[in-house]
Parts: C-alpha cells; structure tokens; sequence
C-alpha cells in the first residue's frame, strides 16, 4: 500500500512565493527576490517610485561584479546616474557583498511599488474607560511596567471601537 504524505496545513503566500517565482526571476538573472521586494527601502520610496530593477547580469562564472540594469522614467533618469555609485553601495550593504559593480540605466515605463498601509490613526476612547485602564493598573508597583500596561489597554480599547463597539 502506498505511503499517504500530507502537506504541513495552510502556508502563508509569502513562504511559497520565492519558490514559484524563481524560474521567471532566474530568466532575469535575478537569484534572489530580495532585491525586487526591497527595492524601496534600498533606493528610498521616493526614488522607486521613478525606477525598478529589470535585469542582473553576472560575468560568466561568478556571483559578484554583476551590472543592474534598471528601468527609469524620464527626467528621473538624470537623478539616478547622479547617485549610482551610493545606490550600488547600497545594494551591496544589503546582499553583504560586492554583488553589483556598476548600474546601467534603461528609460521605459515604470509601474510604482504598491503603498504601505500607514498607521491606523488613532480612535478616541471614552473617559470612563480610560479611567478604569488607569485604576485598574494602578496596582503595579513598577511605574514603567504600569504605563506600558495601560498603554497597551488603551490600545485594545481604541481597536476594539474600531472593529463594531465595546466588548467585554
């Protein structure tokens, strides 16, 4: 009879991507997605928006001195030969080695990253509950650990409005 293997449950989207990704990254010379979904914090938001990696190529046989081609938009394209010598830098303070040697820029269209969700702007909670927060944390003797607590249960109480009213 035949050994029956079950998979590990439901894995997130994020864990299987690299793997289902990789032989289209490959093509591009990409070996690593690293580079693709952190571009914005190498070059900054500002400057990814105007500018993406297209293609890695590494000198036949090694791993390091490869030229980035990225594509630029317009006038951004002047702005990013200006700083291609600190967004190499950059790129190579991220992989931890010599990876890129140089950048070569191509001007074509560029579609901007996807935003970040900001910060959930903060929801005012009623005085009485903050009273009660207070009154009931004000038995810990630690006055550090007593305002994280209470910071903490403003917080539940703030999302808890949020989400449809006052559970208890």
């Amino acid at each position: 009879m035949a050994k029956v293997t079950r998979g590990r449950g439901p894995r997130a989207l994020a864990a299987l991507l690299p793997r289902l990704a990789e032989p289209a990254l490959r093509k591009r010379g990409f070996t690593e997605a690293a580079l693709l979904t952190h571009w914005p914090d190498i070059v900054g938001p500002a400057l990814a928006g105007d500018a993406m990696p297209d293609r890695l190529s590494f000198p036949r046989g090694s791993r390091s001195g490869a030229v980035l081609h990225v594509r630029v938009a317009g006038a951004a394209a002047l702005e990013l030969q200006h700083l291609a010598p600190q967004i190499v830098e950059r790129i190579n303070g991220f992989f931890g080695y010599a990876a890129v040697a140089r950048l070569a820029l191509v001007q074509g269209t560029v579609t901007p990253p996807p935003r970040r969700a900001g910060p959930v702007p903060a929801t005012e909670v009623p005085a009485e509950r903050v009273e009660a927060i207070a009154s009931a944390a004000e038995s810990i003797a630690d006055e550090t650990l007593r305002g994280a607590v209470t910071s903490l249960g403003r917080a539940v109480a703030a999302r808890r409005r949020t989400d449809g009213g006052e559970r208890h």
